[in-house]
């Protein structure tokens, strides 16, 4: 239509030039409103790569009697060989988007207890107008989701959400965005993040619900670009291998390719939404290695905690919103499993100093690398390996 109009403009027969001139004003009048009226008006970001039509695929109904005494998906994402600095990225089948298992009631109490103790340290939203939404869209494709996927736990009638496992009714729509990342929180055993894109061209953490972190507080990131998120923590490797692909790859994300990832760490306590041996959950020290006080560590307290991290475009706000659950078991009981023990040990041993600074591998390695080694002679010695397959990557 665009073209047609010049064509028209340049090609038909004026009386005079006022004339000509005249038209080919319109048509670049046009061409400009039409290109910046496809531009958010009040903060000039550009829109979702894709039309805002699209729409999430529905799910399939989860199979099983029900989701909360199905047992976990066993991810153990480390495998054979060199330990490669990647995004480590996969593509998300939308049938499992939010996973929902025999955790989700303990999860559940324990997210509930953190934001009755303090929902500021947990919930926030920047106070503008496309996050707003994004907090709303969020909560939104959650219960489209979550109704069809698991319709035995999940309903929605008229003004009223209700989740069947714990008896929960819930105001619908949301009165507000704190509500909406509250109640999104209630919902599912993952922690939500927000990334928006600002006037200065990168996403920013400007909202989110993070009750079981681990070892971070939500008030020290928020805010923060992508960049400055992982120049702060320290992630290894990020400016050399990681910092160009994954701003490439966040500008040209769409709505309708999501992606998933796992990661891991080792925790030297019990604590599922905050490791006390990092420091104090109230303090202002940032926690970290540095902080952590690996004293009389004993083999029981080594907890294997794993992350399965989802990735996508909200289609109306343009936001990318992270899911990020938490898988949280002690090594003692991972090591069980055939090959994990011997596959974990390399794993580790793969890992050049800035990875194991990062992931704190002087505090423990003295007792969970002998106890893997021993774990794996003696599933080689039983024959453990050869009556078992060793699963693909994550598994």
């Amino acid at each position: 239509m665009d073209s047609e109009l010049i064509d028209k403009a340049i090609f038909s027969k004026p009386t005079n030039n006022a004339v000509l001139l005249a038209l080919i004003g319109l048509a670049l009048c046009y061409l400009a409103f039409a290109r910046l009226r496809n531009r958010n008006p009040k903060t000039g970001v550009n829109p979702p790569p894709t039309a805002p039509t699209f729409q999430t695929p529905l799910p399939l109904p989860f199979n099983d009697a029900s989701p909360t005494t199905s047992a976990p998906h066993p991810y153990r994402p480390f495998q054979h060989g060199p330990n490669h600095i990647t995004m480590g990225i996969r593509k998300l089948d939308w049938n499992d988007w939010i996973e929902m298992d025999a955790n989700f009631l303990p999860y559940h109490a324990t997210k509930v207890a953190e934001l009755e103790k303090d929902l500021p340290a947990h919930v926030q939203c920047a106070d503008d107008e496309r996050t707003r939404d994004a907090c709303y869209e969020t909560l939104e494709e959650l219960v489209r989701f979550l109704t069809h996927r698991y319709p035995k736990v999940f309903w929605l009638d008229g003004g009223r959400l209700g989740n069947e496992a714990t008896g929960e009714v819930f105001s619908w729509p949301a009165g507000s965005p704190t509500e909406a990342l509250v109640v999104a929180a209630k919902l599912v055993q993952d922690d939500v993040i927000l990334m928006v894109e600002r006037d200065d061209g990168q996403f920013h953490l400007d909202a989110g619900a993070v009750c079981l972190p681990g070892f971070w507080r939500l008030r020290e990131k928020f805010g923060l670009s992508l960049d400055e998120l992982h120049f702060e923590a320290g992630v290894p490797h990020y400016e050399q291998k990681l910092r160009k692909s994954m701003n490439r790859f966040f500008k040209s994300m769409t709505p309708e390719k999501a992606v998933t990832r796992n990661n891991f760490f080792i925790q030297i306590d019990d604590g599922l939404h905050w490791s006390h041996r990092m420091g104090d959950q109230n303090g202002d020290e940032v926690a970290s290695w540095a902080t952590a006080d690996s004293a009389d560590l004993k083999l029981e307290e080594i907890y294997f905690r794993s992350e399965r991290q989802t990735l996508r475009r909200l289609p109306r706000s343009g936001a990318l919103m992270f899911t990020v659950r938490t898988y949280f078991e002690p090594v003692t009981v991972i090591a069980k499993e055939p090959h994990v023990p011997g596959r974990l040990a390399e794993a580790i041993r793969q890992w050049d100093e800035t990875v194991s600074v990062y992931k704190g591998k002087k505090h423990w390695e003295h007792l969970l690398l002998p106890y893997l080694d021993e774990q794996h002679r003696l599933q080689v010695e039983n024959d453990v390996l050869q009556e078992h397959v060793e699963r693909e990557f994550p598994y």
